[in-house]
Order: C-alpha cells, then sequence, then structure tokens
C-alpha cells in the first residue's frame, strides 16, 4: 500500500492534513474555508469522492472553520468527540451543518474508517473534549499530535510504534516572553492546556524514536513566536543524542499550501 501524507496548511490560522492510502483518502481538521480546500483538491487532481472522513481535533475556529461549505459540497461523514461536537454549537454557522453527518465518540476511543483504523487520544487543550489521532493499517501507523499544553506517560505510550507523525512545535518560548502578546494571552499559549514549545516538542519525541520511525513533520508553528529554523534545530537537537534518532527526517510544514509528503 502507498502513503502520502501532507499538509494544506498548519499554522496559528488554519490546520488542514490530508492522509492517502493508495486512493482512500482522509482528512484531519478543516481550518481552511471549504471552498479553499476543493480548490486545493482540484488543482492536485484529488477526487473528492476518494475521501472517507474528515477527522476532528476539537472546534477551535482554526480546526473547522470550512465545515459548512465542505459538508455542503461533499458526502463524506465528520467524524468527532462528543465535547467537540458541543463545542461547534458555539459558532454561528452551526445551525447550518447537517448534524447526521456526524459520527460522534468519547476521547480515547477507536473506530474504523474504511481499511484504517483510527485510534483518537486524549491531549491537553482549553476545548472540551480535544484529541490527537492514530491511524493504523496494520503495516503502517502515522498520528497526528498538535493542539496540546503538555504530554504525560499516556500519550507518549499511545504513540509508540508510529512510523512517522505530525508533531506541534508551536512556539519559541524567548520568542513568546518577549513578543507582542498581552501577558494573559502568553500565559495561556505556554500553560498545560496551551500548545507544545518546541523544547516540549524535542522532549516527546525522543521518547519515541525507534527505527521505524522515519519521518516527522512538524506543524502548527506561530508565525509570530517562531520560526522553522528554530523549531527543526530545537527539535533535531533533542533527537539526535538518542539512539536511532539521527535516521529520523524532520521538516516544518508551511503555514498554507501542501507540504512536503511523509510517503511510503
Amino acid at each position: 500500500m502507498s502513503i502520502r501524507i501532507r499538509t494544506l496548511a498548519s499554522g496559528s490560522e488554519a490546520n488542514v492534513l490530508l492522509a492517502e492510502f493508495d486512493g482512500f483518502r482522509l482528512l484531519i481538521d478543516a481550518g481552511l474555508p471549504g471552498r479553499t480546500i476543493l480548490q486545493m483538491f482540484a488543482e492536485e487532481e484529488i477526487d473528492q469522492e476518494s475521501v472517507q472522513g474528515l477527522l476532528l481535533t476539537h472546534e477551535h475556529i482554526d480546526h473547522c472553520k470550512g465545515l459548512p461549505q465542505l459538508l455542503k459540497n461533499t458526502s463524506f461523514p465528520v467524524y468527532a468527540t462528543r465535547g467537540t461536537f458541543e463545542g461547534l454549537s458555539r459558532h454561528a454557522f452551526f445551525a447550518r451543518l447537517p448534524k447526521e453527518r456526524f459520527h460522534l465518540f468519547r476521547a480515547g476511543e477507536s473506530f474504523r474508517v474504511g481499511d484504517v483504523e483510527v485510534r483518537s487520544l486524549p491531549v491537553s487543550h482549553d476545548t472540551r473534549e480535544p484529541v490527537a489521532y492514530r491511524l493504523d493499517t496494520g503495516d503502517f501507523s502515522f498520528a497526528e499530535v498538535t493542539d496540546l499544553g503538555c504530554f504525560d506517560a499516556a500519550l507518549a505510550e499511545s504513540l509508540a510504534g508510529v512510523n512517522a507523525l505530525l508533531l506541534e512545535a508551536n512556539h519559541n518560548r524567548r520568542m513568546l516572553e518577549s513578543g507582542p502578546y498581552p501577558y494573559p494571552l502568553k500565559k495561556r499559549i505556554d500553560g498545560p492546556e496551551g500548545h507544545l514549545s518546541n523544547e516540549d516538542a524535542g522532549r516527546l519525541l525522543a521518547q519515541l524514536v525507534h527505527p521505524g520511525l522515519t519521518q516527522v513533520l512538524l506543524g502548527h508553528l506561530s508565525k509570530i513566536n517562531n520560526v522553522p529554523e528554530l523549531a527543526l534545530s530545537t527539535v533535531e537537537n533533542a533527537v539526535r543524542g538518542v539512539p536511532g534518532g539521527e535516521e529520523v527526517r524532520l521538516a516544518a510544514a508551511p503555514p498554507l499550501g501542501f507540504s512536503e509528503p511523509l510517503a511510503f
């Protein structure tokens, strides 16, 4: 089975990921306008009918902005935790969403979408029931882990054995501390329900290194409090001292546009 994973957007303003498995496709989040996502599909000659589901991580607008237009113009189901679905009700567009398209579950539960086993992983973020996702085919495992302020042994254990990873490296702490954000926002970003710093991303990745982990895409970089070079060097320094860490290929996802693919 050929596998290709790319972000369409990854950052403070919008987040969308596309996972492709021999023509079978899954989306994770829809933070771009729906028409933009569909236009990007058309430019890449991606058949929207091949998308078998959209997995939502949480209800923040940079992860769900495109829902109304996408659901109007496609037929695939949306998978979300019950807490995320409740959180969506606070958005003005919620009334226009076809509720019958949603498949609801609790954080920590697993389910299948086509040939892919989807495992939802509880994370710490300031929303109602946020999750990361692990996708397994039997021969390959990928995880999307963004929008979490901290990690614990349980999350690291849930990620053990992945072959590829989209991992949040949101901010450089010095840039955040000296930057223009008001103090309460700085506290929220660097707090236990905020976002992973470059340093914390490196610490988590160092625990996950194993011979089968070969490709990691750093995502959700802040355009104010980070730069790709800092994120990459910080995480690289953290994993290079771990046996096998030098074999992990690191790249940073752009804020907009298709990323370098994780391809297997």
